[in-house]
C-alpha cells in the first residue's frame, strides 16, 4: 500500500514540476490560450494516449494519477476563467478548455490506438 502512495506522490511532483516550467515559459500576452490551457490539453491528450496502454495498476498510480494529475490543474482554469470580465468571456474560456481538452484526449487514444 505504501509503495501506491509513493508511486502518485512522485508521479504528482514531477508532474507539478513540468507544469510550473511550461507556465514560466510560456507567453503571458495570451488571452484564451494560456499556460493553463496549454497543460491542461497536454494532459488531456497524453490521458488519452496513455490509457490505450493497457498500464498495469502501479504504472497507472504513476502516470495517469500521479504525474497526469500534478500536471494538469482544474482549480486554475476555474481561477482564471472567473478573472475574464464578463460572463461571456468566462464561459469562452471554460468551452474552450473542455472542449479542446475532450479533443486532445480522443486525438491521444487515436494515436495510442495507431501505434498499437
Amino acid at each position: 500500500m505504501l509503495d501506491n502512495y509513493l508511486l502518485v506522490m512522485v508521479g504528482a511532483g514531477v508532474g507539478a514540476l513540468c507544469r510550473y516550467l511550461l507556465l514560466l515559459w510560456w507567453p503571458s500576452r495570451f488571452d484564451y490560450l494560456t499556460g493553463v490551457w496549454a497543460v491542461n490539453i497536454l494532459g488531456s491528450f497524453l490521458l488519452g494516449f496513455v490509457v490505450t496502454l493497457g498500464q498495469g495498476n502501479h504504472s497507472a498510480l504513476l502516470t495517469q494519477t500521479g504525474f497526469l494529475g500534478g500536471l494538469t490543474t482544474f482549480s486554475t482554469m476555474m481561477t482564471q476563467a472567473g478573472q475574464k470580465n464578463g460572463v461571456l468571456k468566462q464561459v469562452i474560456y471554460l468551452f474552450l478548455q473542455v472542449g479542446a481538452g475532450s479533443l486532445a484526449f480522443f486525438i491521444g487514444q487515436a494515436v495510442g490506438v495507431w501505434l498499437r
